[in-house]
């Protein structure tokens, strides 16, 4: 019975962890094929580079994307391992696939400022569903990560929107699109707020309370692979009187699953508290 108790929950992990990959691969595939292919409109990313290698040579676009990504994941190996890129080559390889095997599908959306609203919307929403999770799919973010990593004084977020806007205009004028250059921008302003609506929500940042006695190891992880401050705190149980000590941080909604997972992996009995952060001013978040 106790092996039951304990094994149905990491079950439901399982299962729930899968429904996640399924259903933001899929809603990807589906904004794909179903409004970004059909309108013509040029996404940022590598999303945007495989749709137009495939406007002139017909290749694959989840193939492409495979292909594009690999020595962005061969350097991210490098840089922190093989548990660095797992989770970002299986949500690249997931949504390939999604991609290429929904091709099959013929749409009849053709109005551009149609296919720029709910392809990005769509396609904003399953990427933000994967990343509460964990998965990426690569492209201008990991890229940004990477030149973030060598070069500290840039901030990612004018990287990625450096990247994603020479990739759009660059893919426009290939191909002549330069009217499709105004629905394109449409089409990555709804994937950009679709995205920090799944992934934020309503709260934009997370007050992390942890009570452990392997403290020092979890500090460590957020500080060193998170890039987090982490403040420590003497407490004391009111029942039992021993003393505990008591990590406090703030963190982005999106990098909730990698401080769970390090919590988890260094001390699994860890109590932890999550709870919205309304506002949040200081380094790594809104300047006042």
């Amino acid at each position: 019975m106790q092996l039951r108790k304990k094994g149905f929950p990491e079950l439901r992990g399982i299962v729930a962890e899968a429904a996640v990959l399924l259903a933001g691969s899929m809603m990807f595939g589906l904004a794909v094929n179903l409004f970004i292919e059909p309108g013509q409109i040029t996404m940022s990313g590598f999303t945007g580079i495989s749709t137009t290698i495939n406007h002139f040579l017909g290749t694959p676009v989840g193939t492409m994307m495979i292909l594009l990504n690999l020595p962005l994941l061969f350097l991210e190996w490098r840089r922190a391992g093989s548990a660095g890129v797992l989770r970002t080559g299986i949500g690249i390889l997931c949504t390939s696939l999604a991609i290429d095997g929904f091709s099959f599908l013929r749409s009849d959306f053709t109005d551009p400022l149609l296919c720029a609203v709910f392809g990005g919307l769509i396609m904003g929403a399953g990427g933000g569903l994967l990343l509460t999770r964990g998965y990426t799919t690569g492209g201008s973010d990991l890229c940004a990560f990477l030149i973030t990593r060598k070069f500290r004084r840039l901030t990612t977020g004018r990287v990625i929107l450096f990247i994603d806007v020479v990739i759009v205009v660059g893919s426009s004028a290939l191909m002549q699109r330069w009217t499709g250059l105004l629905y394109s921008f449409v089409a990555v302003w709804c994937y950009t707020t679709a995205f920090d609506r799944v992934l934020e929500g309503f709260g934009g940042a997370k007050l992390v309370i942890i009570v452990s006695d392997q403290h020092e190891k979890i500090a460590q992880q957020v500080s060193e692979q998170m890039h987090r401050g982490v403040t420590l705190l003497h407490g004391a149980g009111w029942y039992t009187k021993a003393r505990r000590n008591v990590l406090l941080c703030v963190i982005k909604r999106s990098e909730q699953y990698a401080l769970t997972s390090f919590v988890r992996q260094a001390d699994p009995g860890a109590f932890v508290i999550l709870s919205n952060a309304s506002e949040v001013l200081g380094e790594g978040f809104a300047e006042d």
